[in-house]
Order: structure tokens, then sequence, then C-alpha cells
């Protein structure tokens, strides 16, 4: 498959600088498409790119999110200081406002919890 854009290289280098604990990266596969995120990107923080979807606006924020989950389950990879520790409160709380009936959602608002927030909590050196 020809890679016209180089976007294969560009997750190589992502990749190398996650390895490197480059501070502001992250990179997961999201509806089977890999995205990666830079922090401090100025073309918007997440870089995909799938052939047969190109032209489609994705809700960028709803990719961070999906990122910031994944990590949390070991699903994900990411590089200190690549999250907001705000946002990623913000998602705790937004998922903590669906009714008690949403078990989904509030374990994962727990899940985010424990690994982001929480007093030592494993993955506080990946937020900002």
């Amino acid at each position: 498959m020809s890679d016209p854009f180089r976007v294969h290289d560009y997750h190589d280098q992502v990749r190398a600088r996650i390895a490197a604990a480059e501070p502001g990266y992250a990179q997961s596969v999201i509806d089977d498409v890999m995205v990666s995120f830079e922090a401090a990107s100025f073309r918007g923080p997440v870089y995909a790119y799938d052939p047969l979807a190109f032209g489609m606006t994705p809700r960028l924020s709803a990719m961070l999110d999906q990122m910031i989950v994944d990590v949390a389950h070991g699903e994900a990879i990411a590089s200190p200081q690549t999250f907001s520790r705000a946002r990623i409160e913000r998602l705790v709380a937004d998922l903590r406002s669906f009714p008690a009936t949403y078990l989904k959602q509030h374990r994962r608002a727990a899940l985010l919890h424990d690994f982001y927030l929480a007093d030592a909590a494993p993955g506080a050196s990946l937020t900002f």
C-alpha cells in the first residue's frame, strides 16, 4: 500500500518519541485507525489517516477522550506530560454525571480517576 503522505513514517516517529519518554505524545488504534497525538501540535492534537474515511471530519475531542481511556486500560501508549489533568478531571466528572444505572460510564470514571488522579496514581506522570 502506498503512503503518499508518509503517515506511517510519522506514526513510527511518534512511537520512537514515546519510547524515548519525550513529553507530550500518545498513540492508539481508534475505530481500527492508528491515531497519534501531540500535546504541543500547532496543527491540531490528532494526526490520523484512514484511506477509506479520508475527507470525513472526525470528532477530535472524542478521539482524544478514547485515547485517554485506552492508555488507562493498557491498550495504548503515551509519554510523560501528555494529557491535561483538567481534561481528565472534566472527563471523569462527565462520566459520573450519568445516572447510577449506567454502569459502564461509572466504571470508566473510576478507572480514569484511579489511573490518573488518585494519590500515587500510576498514570500521574502522563498528565500536566
